[in-house]
């Protein structure tokens, strides 16, 4: 393979891509665009409307709001490329072969957007009176900016599960404006204005206001909330109706596991009591119920973050086993590659390892097997743990599973390799689950050869 492969101990490379892209998309979406766009609602409120109280609430919304997406929502953007790059290069080179103007113009826009926030925060002062009609329309147009940051990347997002028939045309079109693009960003977008508004009923409930101004806050912002709540619900009827068969079969499974996947009302549990906090919510806010909305606003916070990095973890897990359907399997292997590596082997064809210059090292040669195969979502030690999914098991029973498990398990890639290598990889676990040889091994740069060297 052209890229060096690398192992996130404990938490694997799926969790760690993951739980950056969730606090990011958070961020994204329920701030930047949401958030933000209850500041310019409050801010019309307030100038347009002359509703008292209403435009130094948007003052004091606006700070958090700036240090949120200058901060946590700049590094964690930066973050999901540094992951993504070292832990899924191929997958993300392969992406921007594809989509390298659209992120190119995204990167230019988020640029806009950091300017933009500052800009808004810091001349929020220098245009008072007479120029306050400018704040109303500037903070417009950042939201109107963070939204065409959103347009930009759902496509990419879309292409990711529903490539449609790109790996034949290779269509640039047939591949930004895929199936699932038009039903995405609506749900994206409707998921930004739910999360905007709670967060800003959050922060009504609990700011220091005139009883009477927080009253009419929670209000316009629990109507607010329903609305885009609704539209949600229906966008994301939409979207799953457009998702294809094959993958739909894995939704359940990708939030529950293996570990609660005998037992799927666990999913309708917790999923329908995290609506009904949502619903609490809106009624407390347009009930102008000060006390109840304290209640309940901050665990329909959590469980909104719950449902939005569900929703993340559905969408990526899904499309299994690809990375690109009909392109590229999960383990950053191409699907024309797979049969030649059958063949040909894994080893001899991968070009770094051939650097590292330690071939015949058989300790090597199988963490590398199962970094190429496994790495994309188990690791050894840690989070869905390949030593504990194989442990009582027989060496024949884990060679067997090895070679069988894509039949079996529809969102597995198939293993990459030879007969031979396929052997190496199943005494390897083998040896790690009765305990020949410490996990430990496999987390060490280079693991000693047949001399202890490293």
């Amino acid at each position: 393979m052209p890229f060096l492969l690398f192992q996130v101990p404990y938490l694997g490379n799926g969790m760690a891509i993951g739980l950056n892209a969730v606090i990011h998309v958070i961020i994204s979406h329920g701030v930047a665009i949401g958030f933000t766009a209850m500041i310019v609602v409050a801010e019309y409120l307030g100038v347009r409307k002359g509703w008292p109280g209403w435009e130094e609430q948007a003052a004091r919304m606006l700070k958090p709001a700036a240090i949120i997406i200058t901060g946590v929502g700049a590094v964690t953007g930066v973050g999901i490329w540094f992951t993504t790059s070292a832990l899924n290069a191929r997958g993300i080179g392969s992406m921007l072969r594809v989509f390298f103007w659209p992120w190119f113009i995204e990167w230019l826009v988020f640029t806009l957007e950091v300017a933009a926030i500052l800009v808004y925060y810091f001349k929020w002062d220098a245009w008072a009176g007479e120029r306050r009609k400018y704040r109303i329309s500037f903070g417009a147009a950042y939201v109107a900016l963070a939204c065409v940051s959103a347009f930009l990347i759902t496509g990419i997002l879309g292409f990711m599960l529903t490539s449609d028939g790109w790996p034949w045309s290779r269509s640039f079109v047939q591949a930004f404006f895929n199936p699932s693009f038009p039903a995405q960003l609506l749900l994206r977008l409707g998921l930004s204005f739910t999360l905007g508004s709670l967060f800003a009923l959050a922060f009504v409930s609990f700011a220091r206001l005139e009883p009477g101004h927080r009253r009419q806050a929670l209000r316009v912002y629990g109507r607010i909330m329903l609305a885009a709540g609704v539209l949600s619900a229906l966008f994301g009827v939409w979207y799953f109706a457009v998702v294809p068969s094959r993958f739909k079969t894995h939704a359940v499974f990708s939030v529950l596991t293996s570990h609660f996947s005998q037992r799927p009302h666990l999913f309708w549990w917790a999923n329908g009591a995290a609506f009904l906090l949502l619903a609490g919510a809106v009624v407390a806010a347009l009930a102008g119920a000060r006390r109840a909305a304290r209640v309940l606003v901050i665990p329909a916070v959590i469980a909104a973050a719950a449902l939005t990095a569900e929703y993340e973890r559905v969408r990526e897990f899904i499309r299994g086993p690809y990375i690109l359907p009909g392109y590229m399997y999960s383990n950053q292997v191409l699907l024309t590659e797979e049969a030649y590596f059958r063949d040909k082997g894994l080893l001899d064809n991968s070009p770094w390892f051939g650097l590292a210059g330690r071939a015949g090292d058989k300790t090597l040669e199988a963490v590398y097997l199962f970094k190429q195969n496994c790495s994309s979502c188990h690791t050894i030690g840690g989070l869905n743990d390949i030593v504990d999914r194989v442990r009582g098991r027989s060496l024949d029973g884990v060679y067997v599973i090895i070679g069988r498990t894509h039949e079996m398990v529809p969102f597995m890639a198939p293993f990459s390799g030879t007969d031979e290598e396929r052997h190496a990889l199943a005494s390897f676990i083998y040896d790690m689950a009765t305990g020949k040889t410490p996990v430990r091994t496999f987390y060490l740069p280079f693991p000693p050869g047949r001399d202890g060297k490293r």
